[in-house]
């Protein structure tokens, strides 16, 4: 579900320690439990701006995530510990809604879950976004009595630089072909592994997914997607024409992609 409304942070409650974004947990005025991460927070606004477009982009491919949005930190907002935030941080902030009962990923649990071939998408999503930071911490297992599932959280670090990409890396990434690169494989493989070992996922599974991806995923579609982002969160127009063009270079290529996950799974 998108939030068309920008809700206000009725309180900024406490901060959840984890990573270097700092997000904070929050209660919204429509009484949401979400978790935060804020405007001018400590690795900048591209932070939220990247948040955004790929929970827009993972909705779209539909991916398991917690409803996420747009929220404002202001005056108004009850802030409980002043080393939260102060009036640099008032503005227009990223949230997720809280998931109570939720436990992060373990081998174990792989086999219980109604929706773990979700990870066929998860998988292609996260080399579409060149997202290198997928851990136990943001692959989280929804462990209620009758729903055992799977739900994705935190797009931060993503499209090769991370916090601090621009038109230039991007580029140069293409023109590197960096559809071979296997760094996302690498360096996510302690939680990739727990699926490729505990369910066969086969290159026919990863090309009918590609196609979903191919259908859905186009030039309109992300521009339409950017247009929703605060302008205060984007980057120049320069780094987000090339963005555009770098994702669905991706997107365009995911039978290359595919392959070398496949190569990279039978060395």
């Amino acid at each position: 579900m998108i939030f068309i409304n920008e809700p206000k942070i009725s309180q900024l409650c406490y901060n959840m320690n984890l990573g270097s974004t700092e997000p904070k947990f929050a209660i919204l005025e429509d009484g949401t439990q979400a978790i935060t991460k804020l405007y001018n927070g400590p690795e900048g606004n591209l932070v939220l701006f990247n948040e955004y477009l790929c929970y827009r982009l993972a909705i779209l491919l539909d991916i398991p995530m917690p409803r996420s949005g747009i929220c404002i930190l202001d005056s108004s907002s009850e802030i409980l510990d002043e080393n939260l935030a102060d009036l640099h941080n008032y503005g227009k902030a990223f949230f997720s809604e809280y998931m109570p009962k939720v436990t992060k990923l373990l081998p174990s649990i792989i086999g219980k879950m109604r929706n773990k071939e979700d990870f066929v998408k998860i998988l292609l999503f996260d080399h579409v976004i060149f997202n290198t930071d997928r851990n136990p911490g943001n692959l989280l297992v929804r462990f209620c009595k009758d729903d055992i599932s799977l739900k994705v959280i935190d797009h931060t670090h993503v499209f090769i630089n991370q916090t601090f990409w621009d038109a230039n890396c991007l580029k140069r990434a293409m023109a590197e072909n960096d559809l071979l690169n296997t760094k996302v494989l690498e360096y996510n493989a302690y939680l990739y592994q727990m699926f490729f070992q505990n369910f066969s996922i086969t290159k026919e599974m990863l090309e009918k997914e590609s196609l979903v991806f191919k259908s859905k995923i186009n030039r309109d579609i992300i521009v339409e997607l950017i247009g929703y982002i605060p302008d205060e969160w984007k980057p120049k127009q320069t780094d987000l024409d090339e963005l555009v063009k770098y994702i669905l270079y991706r997107v365009n290529n995911l039978d290359v992609i595919i392959s070398t996950i496949i190569a990279y799974h039978n060395r």
